[in-house]
């Protein structure tokens, strides 16, 4: 795994994390997009991209925005795991608070209502099923969505309403959920909130806008059979713990 840290090592208020996986058509606008809304924090954040088995040039751009931004952090590895990604950014964060984006999602209004928030919480969580989110997506996605979240309450009994999207934590009182997490697929998402439920960490749902910016990247006929794969070895874990 390789790091570019620009020289920083004192610590941050905020880290975000991006994992990116064949994102070169949209990843310099997503860099320019973050850093350009929270210039007045300069001092304060890094932005890591986790690149993880890309085969596109994502790897490359992305050691070019680390040298034209001081705030960006280049973390890589050679097998495409989404949860692996995203677990191991943030194990690498020194910021006080982390918010996890997607490169196809990303809010600065949620960056910064969870700054406030996690003065409080522990927890920030953007969820496509507030009363008050707007999901614009196609039926079958928000059906699915609806349909997992159910599925969550049954098998672990999940107070909340979504656990998939953008988030932020408290670092002192993630990092303890995230070393225990054992799922590296798209289910990390949601390993890591029902452990921090179980832990009695604290949290809060926001209200979101959901625009499908782009076709899934995983066929409804594949993610299914892995998505309940995921979850059986899920479950067994939390029984076991």
């Amino acid at each position: 795994m390789g790091a570019s840290l620009n020289g920083k090592h004192t610590a941050l208020l905020l880290s975000v994390v991006i994992p990116v996986f064949n994102e070169a058509p949209v990843l310099k606008s997503v860099v320019e997009g973050i850093t350009s809304r929270i210039s007045d924090m300069d001092d304060a954040y890094e932005l890591i991209l986790y690149e993880n088995g890309s085969t596109d040039g994502t790897l490359e751009l992305a050691r070019q925005l680390a040298e034209q931004y001081p705030q960006v952090v280049v973390l890589t590895s050679p097998k495409a795991s989404y949860g692996a990604a995203v677990k191991n950014g943030i194990l690498a964060t020194r910021g006080e608070h982390i918010v996890v984006f997607n490169a196809d999602f990303w809010d600065i209004p949620f960056l910064r209502k969870s700054l406030e928030l996690l003065h409080e919480f522990d927890m920030v969580i953007a969820s496509k099923l507030h009363p008050d989110s707007e999901d614009n997506r196609p039926f079958v996605r928000r059906f699915i969505t609806w349909g997992f979240n159910k599925l969550l309450q049954v098998l672990f009994g999940f107070e909340g309403s979504d656990t998939h999207g953008i988030k932020a934590f408290r670092r002192s009182k993630i990092i303890p959920i995230i070393e225990q997490c054992v799922t590296d697929g798209e289910i990390f998402d949601t390993e890591v909130i029902l452990r921090g439920e179980r832990a009695g960490l604290k949290s809060v749902e926001l209200p979101m806008t959901v625009e499908e910016t782009r076709p899934s990247r995983y066929s409804l006929f594949a993610r299914v059979p892995r998505t309940f794969r995921d979850l059986k070895t899920l479950y067994r874990a939390l029984q076991s713990s």
